[in-house]
């Protein structure tokens, strides 16, 4: 009999706080679903009989309201329209959904009761990172999830489609996890076996997923954001797993121990494949460790450079420092890798031991002389803060490192154990059962920025209905960041310290660079950001575009005049003779007075 599957993912955004005006000027990142596609390319080739559609609701819900900015329906609401419009027309007979990330958990919950409430006799299977660490989580708070399938389900979810089918029985069942209503307890099936030959699987099948359009309503990751938009773009993974065991990184808890790899062979033929017949010119790659065997590499980027394919790539999740030497940099650089990630974390020798990362500083320093000796390549450094073990002096002394590396920009993240890791094992039992998975941020500057303004717009909202001074500050601490406040506000003034007044590119190295990062700032972050403009500012003045500087200056004017917190920041961080005659020539430009000294006060 013929089996109909729909594949969806739960969204990995807060939809209770999507924000419209955010998403129309694609804030957003919008991957395409591999993980979707790949499953799907598994069950075509497995499962006799098999019809599969997918629903990609995050390219649904960003393209439905940049369309439909003034629409009266919620993101929740809207979620479960398209739904059960998907379950109306396709009539699938199970439905898969994919849950990478922790903050999907709730969405999750809401999608398989939706489900169930349309139709109680749709089975509802779950999977995916978040799902697989939190399985009894789920299972216990949403009975309406039949099965959830742990780790890679490449083989177990095209063998459960068979069981449905009549083929296979319960017992032949792998790698699942069940409420067993009898016992009143969540059960568990054998594992199923880990896929060693990742060649053998088919690659995905994008014929299912609208693939060119996702940059009209998102952004690929950082390829659009260091790239060219206009480009078409790509996403891929070519390994699975990470040599490194950090601690606070559930990367091996999911791929288990080492890496699995394609070969170099099977991802160019991949490559060859969206060149030639998808026209992608423009590449990222997701992987954890792409970097972990120098032959591979090697291999890969000179069949890149051998085939001199008018594209360019990116690695975006990271490379490990470890394996960089110049001739990897050297390879990378010909075969127009545009972009590296790194991984740092930590200023502190005694930090990296405890967190298991495989660096040390005397590692980072030499390891970031070779980088230096190849400018073509964008470098951003990842760091971590906020650990609970760290003193006052050994966080300063992250934000130090970050600065002497002088990378082109920074991410520093709020220390949170995500579930998965070794970390999130070690607090108590209630409190993982209590977890707040909508807490999790991975980005920590750029989410600042939005909650302060729903903070902003949430008080300003209150005020219009009359409220009282307790009901908005109650309602400012709703919505204000979730963690360390201390840590939190340290880490956003560090933001703006290192990556926008010290920023390496901005003082010398590459202003074409600079003006492309702090316009992005502007253009996908937030269109009022004063740091930013002021940044622009600088940087028109070094290359002399009067016009430019004019326009920036008369922008800058109108954020200052209805923020006094960015008068506050600047009167911080620059010195008073350079910011009193930055505010004079503001009063000037634009025939205005801001007082100043009232509104820094």
């Amino acid at each position: 009999m013929d089996l109909k599957i729909l594949l969806t993912n739960a969204p990995g955004l807060d939809l209770d706080r999507f924000d419209i005006a955010f998403n129309k000027v694609k804030g957003y990142s919008l991957y395409p679903p591999i993980s979707l596609a790949t499953l799907a390319a598994s069950v075509l080739r497995d499962v006799d009989g098999s019809v599969v559609e997918i629903l990609d609701t995050e390219l649904e819900i960003m393209k439905f309201y940049q369309e439909n900015p003034d629409s009266d329906i919620s993101p929740p609401d809207f979620l479960k329209k398209i739904l059960e419009e998907k379950i109306e027309s396709f009539k699938p007979d199970c439905i898969g959904i994919s849950t990478m990330f922790s903050i999907s958990h709730n969405n999750t919950i809401n999608m398989a009761k939706t489900i169930k409430n349309f139709d109680p006799n749709i089975k509802v299977v779950n999977g995916g990172n978040h799902s697989t660490f939190a399985y009894k989580k789920l299972l216990v708070e949403c009975k309406e999830i039949d099965f959830i399938f742990l780790y890679e389900a490449d083989t177990s979810f095209p063998l459960y489609l068979k069981h449905l089918k009549g083929e296979k029985t319960n017992k032949d069942l792998k790698g699942v996890a069940w409420f067993n209503e009898e016992k009143n307890e969540v059960t568990l099936s054998p594992y199923s076996p880990v896929i060693h030959d990742l060649d053998a699987l088919p690659n995905p099948n994008w014929d299912l997923v609208p693939l060119t359009k996702y940059q009209e309503y998102g952004r690929i990751g950082s390829i659009n954001s260091f790239g060219d938009e206009t480009k078409s773009s790509y996403v891929m993974q070519t390994v699975r797993g990470c040599v490194a065991s950090c601690c606070f990184c559930s990367v091996r808890s999911f791929y288990g121990k080492g890496v699995r790899a394609r070969s170099a062979k099977n991802v160019l033929d991949e490559v060859d494949y969206l060149y030639n017949e998808l026209g992608i010119q423009q590449l990222e790659i997701v992987d954890d460790d792409f970097s972990f065997d120098k032959e591979r590499t090697l291999e890969f980027c000179n069949g890149l450079i051998k085939r001199n394919y008018d594209m360019v790539w990116n690695l975006l999740n990271g490379i490990r420092l470890g394996t960089i030497n110049d001739e990897i940099m050297e390879a990378l650089t010909k075969s127009k890798c545009k972009l590296i990630s790194i991984g740092v974390e930590s200023g502190n020798d005694s930090t990296l031991a405890i967190v298991r990362k495989p660096l040390s500083i005397k590692m980072l320093r030499a390891k970031n002389e070779i980088i230096k000796r190849h400018p073509e390549v964008y470098v951003k450094g990842n760091f971590i803060v906020g650990f609970p073990f760290e003193t006052d002096e050994q966080l300063l002394n992250t934000y130090n490192i970050a600065e002497e590396m002088k990378f082109d920009w920074n991410i520093f993240s709020v220390f949170k154990p995500l579930p998965g890791t070794p970390m999130f094992q070690e607090i108590d039992k209630e409190a993982q059962e209590n977890f707040d998975f909508n807490s999790i941020k991975n980005d920590f500057q750029f989410e600042k920025i939005r909650e302060v303004k729903l903070t902003q717009k949430a008080a300003a909202d209150l005020s219009m209905m009359h409220a009282s001074a307790d009901e908005i500050e109650i309602k400012q601490k709703e919505l204000n960041y979730k963690g360390d406040q201390k840590i939190s506000e340290q880490a956003y003034r560090k933001n703006l310290e290192i990556n926008f007044m010290k920023n390496p590119n901005l003082n010398g190295r590459d202003i074409d660079r600079a003006i492309r990062d702090f316009t992005g700032i502007l253009r996908f972050i937030d269109k009022d950001h004063a740091m930013a403009r002021y940044c622009l500012n600088i940087a028109y003045k070094k290359i002399g575009d009067e016009k430019i500087i004019d326009e920036n200056l008369k922008a800058l004017d109108i954020i200052l005049l209805d923020n006094s917190e960015w008068v506050k920041i600047f009167k911080e961080m620059l010195p008073t003779n350079e910011f009193e005659f930055f505010m004079d020539r503001l009063n000037h430009t634009n025939k205005t007075q801001i007082n100043y000294k009232t509104l820094s006060t």
